[in-house]
């Protein structure tokens, strides 16, 4: 008889995109699983079938006012509270064999407990981010109030609470699972049973292929956040240094960012004082099937980071990474992070997490004349099947 699995996550629909949780349902389900997967959102309430098994989904903030629903979440739960009385009354959670939590920060970790514990089920959790990854400056705070000091505090007072309840969590949990040895250790101290399984590509989705380009092109599609956190300076500085001492002609070269529209504004004053305006791009996402043609183009692709310190930001991984492991092409990290992801770029030999100027210069200059000869480059990756999204369902299927 197959295990029925309930699979309890934030969301798993664009924008806030869960690719780990929809190709584990895959997965399971290919093995003989049954999966129920229930996640919230912002906008919109539907219930539908799929290939993987039956997705419903609720969203809390749909009607009402959200800064009130908010406060009321924080204070009472009730985001936790109306999702666990949207899966009781949808399906009988005593027919399950087990409870899956797949979550960034908080949410559904407490209606995970709750079922659990009310219908005697073990539950394994998957944390993909952390608060404590940030370090002291909170990326995620939400705007309360008009004053920035009361929206400070009112997001460090909610985040100790969240926490609290987070550790209680992950100690009665059967497993926990995060994605970076950072997170693991961490983790660790609240649950022994703590297991690294990094994030990853499809590779059904992200292959390489041989395209020549008439550009040499370096490109990025992602959020910025802030500069001070995804810190592009010592690229720029890096092109700047090897234009003008002609070694990079600029009509051969294009930077090409794909960002976030609060990001634009600063990342374009920061091109310009490097005055590489004429040779870069700026401008917003580009829709999903237009992302792996731009992967294919690129001679060079940009994970953007900052180095780890103790007060700063730890363990960030970002997926960007793992799709230029999947197409296989050479990959320049700046700032290295100095930690979880400088190390899997050696380990992978997927391209250099650069630490100062010279060394970007070297890695770009090395590209270009590859590009020079093949009109294209490629990077000779090793162990990404290690990064798969059909090998990481396969590791917590053993966990499950």
């Amino acid at each position: 008889m197959s295990k029925r699995i309930l699979i309890l996550t934030d969301s798993i629909a664009p924008p806030a995109f869960a690719p780990r949780v929809v190709s584990l349902c895959h997965y399971l389900c290919d093995k003989g699983y049954t999966c129920d997967v229930f996640s919230d959102r912002e906008q919109g309430v539907l219930a539908f079938s799929t290939d993987f098994g039956h997705w419903y989904q609720t969203a809390y903030y749909q009607s009402g006012n959200k800064h009130w629903r908010y406060m009321a979440d924080k204070l009472f739960s009730a985001r936790e509270r109306h999702f666990q009385a949207f899966i009781e009354k949808t399906v009988d959670v005593a027919q399950y064999d087990t409870i899956f939590c797949s979550t960034c920060y908080y949410f559904p970790l407490q209606t995970t407990f709750r079922l659990a514990k009310k219908y005697h089920k073990p539950y394994c959790i998957d944390l993909r981010d952390i608060a404590e990854q940030w370090g002291a400056v909170p990326y995620n705070t939400h705007t309360v109030s008009h004053f920035k000091i009361i929206n400070s505090w009112v997001h460090r007072l909610f985040t100790a609470h969240n926490l609290r309840l987070r550790n209680h969590v992950l100690t009665e949990a059967k497993a926990v699972i995060t994605i970076s040895p950072w997170h693991r250790e961490l983790l660790s101290r609240y649950n022994p049973n703590t297991h690294l399984i990094y994030n990853g590509f499809d590779e059904m989705e992200f292959y390489p292929e041989t395209i020549k380009e008439s550009k040499f092109i370096l490109s990025y599609s992602g959020k910025i956040y802030d500069l001070d956190f995804r810190d592009p300076r010592l690229l720029l500085e890096a092109l700047q240094q090897l234009l003008a001492t002609k070694q990079i002609q600029p009509s051969d070269i294009e930077l090409v960012f794909h960002i976030d529209q609060t990001s634009i504004t600063p990342l374009t004053e920061l091109v310009q004082k490097y005055h590489l305006q004429d040779i870069c791009s700026i401008s917003g996402y580009i829709p999903k099937d237009q992302l792996l043609p731009l992967l294919h183009r690129s001679s060079i692709l940009l994970v953007l980071t900052c180095q780890s310190t103790p007060e700063g930001a730890h363990g960030i991984m970002g997926t960007k990474f793992y799709e230029a492991l999947g197409v296989e092409k050479p990959v320049l990290c700046v700032r290295s992070d100095e930690e979880c992801l400088a190390q899997v770029i050696e380990e992978t030999h997927a391209g250099l997490a650069g630490t100062n100027v010279q060394e970007v210069a070297d890695f770009v200059l090395n590209q270009y004349h590859e590009w020079q000869r093949n009109s294209y480059t490629r990077q000779a990756v090793q162990n990404k099947q290690l990064f798969t999204r059909q090998y990481q369902s396969k590791q917590i299927e053993a966990l499950l």
